[in-house]
C-alpha cells in the first residue's frame, strides 16, 4: 500500500487553512495531487485553483462537520486522509455545542467521525492512507482513557495529550475494526513548531510563545519530513513516525480501559455517521 507523494492522487486535509496543515496543502498540490482541505476560514490558493478546493467545517460542531463531508463523499474518493486539525486546550473547562469538552471533540472525536464516514464510503479495493499528526506529549497522556466531563477534574495539559494519545491509539483501531480494506493508518508526530495553535491561550501563554516561535521549526519543513514519512517502505499500522528515518513507536493504554473507552466513543459519533 506504499506509495509516493509523486503520484498523482487525492488528499484531505483537516485544519488545511493555517499553519502546518496549509503547508501541507500547497506540499501536496506542488506534488500534483489534487487537495480538499476543512477549515473555519476562506483560503484561496489561485496558482492552483484547479487543483485545490476548500470545505467549511468547523470540528466543534459534529452535525454541521458530518453533513459537509457525507456531501462530499458522495462525489470524491480519496487516497490519503491527513488528521490535522487541532488546537492547544483552553485554559478554563469549556465544553462544546455537543456537551463535550473541547479539546477531545476538536482534536480527535470529530477525526473519528470523519475517518468513519469516509471509511464507509470508500472505493472498495481502492488503497486508503490516514495519517493523524499528533504531539510529543501523547506520551505522558493519562493510559487509562479519561474522557473530562466536569471543570473540577479539568487540566489543559492533560486534556490536549489525552486527545493526542487518543489520535494515536485511533490509528491501531481502525485498521483492525476494517481488516478487509486495504488501509494504512498511521500516527505522525511534527515534534515543537511555529503555529498558531495557541490562539485560545490567555496573554501571558500568547506573549511567550510569540517570542519563541521565531526560533521554532519551520512548518514547510515539517510538511516536507511527512511527506518523507508516507514514502516510506516500512509503515505498520498504528506507529507514530517522526520522521523519514527511524523506528515509528506504538503507543499503548491500559487494556481494561480500551473497550469501554471506544464502545463510548461510537456511541457519541453513529448518529452523525449512519
Amino acid at each position: 500500500m506504499n506509495r509516493s507523494v509523486s503520484d498523482n492522487g487525492k488528499v484531505l486535509i483537516t485544519g488545511g487553512t493555517s499553519g502546518l496543515g496549509l503547508r501541507m496543502v500547497k506540499y501536496f498540490l506542488e506534488k500534483g495531487y489534487e487537495v480538499i482541505a476543512t477549515g473555519r476560514k476562506n483560503v484561496t490558493i489561485p496558482e492552483y485553483e484547479d487543483r485545490f478546493s476548500l470545505l467549511l467545517a468547523d470540528f466543534s460542531d459534529m452535525r454541521q462537520t458530518s453533513e459537509a463531508v457525507k456531501k462530499i463523499c458522495r462525489n470524491q474518493r480519496f487516497d490519503i486522509v491527513i488528521n490535522n486539525a487541532g488546537v492547544l486546550s483552553p485554559p478554563d473547562f469549556m465544553l462544546t455545542d455537543d456537551g463535550l469538552e473541547y479539546t477531545f471533540q476538536v482534536n480527535f472525536l470529530t477525526h473519528l467521525m470523519l475517518d468513519e464516514i469516509i471509511l464507509k464510503n470508500a472505493e472498495p479495493g481502492r488503497p486508503l492512507l490516514i495519517a493523524a499528526t499528533v504531539s510529543p506529549v501523547y506520551r505522558i497522556a493519562e493510559k487509562d482513557m479519561t474522557i473530562y466531563t466536569r471543570a473540577s477534574s479539568y487540566s489543559p495539559l492533560k486534556a490536549y495529550s489525552n486527545s493526542k494519545l487518543n489520535l494515536a491509539l485511533m490509528c491501531s483501531y481502525l485498521p483492525g475494526k476494517y481488516p478487509s480494506k486495504d488501509l494504512k493508518c498511521i500516527g505522525f508526530d511534527p515534534g515543537v513548531f511555529s503555529s498558531g495553535i495557541y490562539r485560545m491561550q490567555k496573554g501571558w501563554f500568547r506573549m511567550m510563545y510569540r517570542i519563541a516561535a521565531p526560533f521554532m521549526r519551520n512548518p514547510e519543513k515539517v510538511a516536507i519530513r511527512f511527506g518523507k514519512v508516507i514514502e516510506r517502505e516500512d509503515l505498520i499500522n498504528g506507529a507514530i513516525f517522526k520522521s523519514g528515518k527511524g523506528k515509528g513507536r506504538i503507543p499503548f493504554a491500559e487494556n481494561k480501559a480500551v473497550s469501554t473507552f471506544w464502545n463510548e466513543c461510537y456511541k457519541i459519533i453513529e448518529p452523525y455517521v449512519s
